[in-house]
């Protein structure tokens, strides 16, 4: 079983890597460089600030005091290329911005769970941290679904021109049948984001976040997670689990 496991992660890494590496492979530093006004700025920390923000990417049922996943994930993230072409090293953003994950959930007693995530950007200094803590107000059963409350935050590191962090809180709900687990949810997400070389002002706003994805177990230890968001910018996530 601990082979097994082992074998799995070190597959899913792989995968991982080489996802997100094909992804987009040129190099995608960003600073603040030249952007021309405070509108742009303000578009482009909007969007920033909405893809790096916490994802639990999994449906709303706990995993219960003994259980545990880690998994991976890659999301790609629709970006305006017009703001962005003006922040990246290169001066050619893409289309879609590659935002990798790895992720980890541990159950807690009463309904609880903590998680953690670490995002790199491939190609880029865009690096991220990450948390959360929900709490089941439904635990899920055979004929009711489970509902739950996911409190969540993210750091922008890696970028000295300036500094993005988020929180939100979310609300979700799924119901399994057999091997497949639709879920879905909503909340609001807060974004801060500050010049440090003040040449504009901070930015705080928020977005309006709902998602929908389904989750399919085809071990008894690894499952698949395909999810769907719609907030300032769409985008969409695959995930692979091994846990219990």
């Amino acid at each position: 079983m601990r082979k097994s496991m082992s074998y799995a992660i070190s597959g899913m890494l792989m995968m991982f890597g080489a996802a997100a590496g094909n992804v987009y492979a040129a190099s995608s530093d960003i600073s603040l460089g030249t952007l021309p006004d405070k509108a742009t700025f303000d578009s482009f920390i909007d969007e920033l600030g909405t893809a790096i923000a916490y994802n639990p990417v999994s449906p709303a049922e706990p995993l219960g005091v003994l259980g545990f996943e880690i998994g991976v994930a890659i999301a790609t993230v629709k970006i305006d290329t017009g703001i962005w072409d003006n922040v990246v090293a290169d001066g050619s953003a893409p289309s879609t911005l590659p935002v990798p994950r790895l992720m980890a959930r541990k159950g807690l007693p009463m309904g609880f769970d903590i998680g953690l995530s670490r995002i790199d950007v491939p190609g880029s200094n865009i690096t991220v941290t990450g948390a959360e803590l929900r709490k089941a107000i439904l635990e899920g059963s055979t004929v009711s679904p489970a509902v739950t409350v996911i409190a969540h935050t993210s750091k922008l590191n890696g970028v000295d021109a300036f500094d993005v962090s988020t929180y939100g809180i979310d609300v979700g709900v799924s119901k399994g049948f057999a091997m497949l687990t639709p879920y879905a949810g909503a909340g609001q997400v807060w974004i801060d984001g500050s010049d440090n070389s003040n040449t504009f002002s901070d930015r705080s706003s928020s977005v309006t976040r709902s998602y929908a994805g389904v989750r399919v177990g085809f071990l008894p230890f690894m499952n698949m997670v395909l999810q769907a968001d719609f907030a300032e910018v769409n985008s969409y996530s695959l995930r692979l689990n091994v846990g219990f």
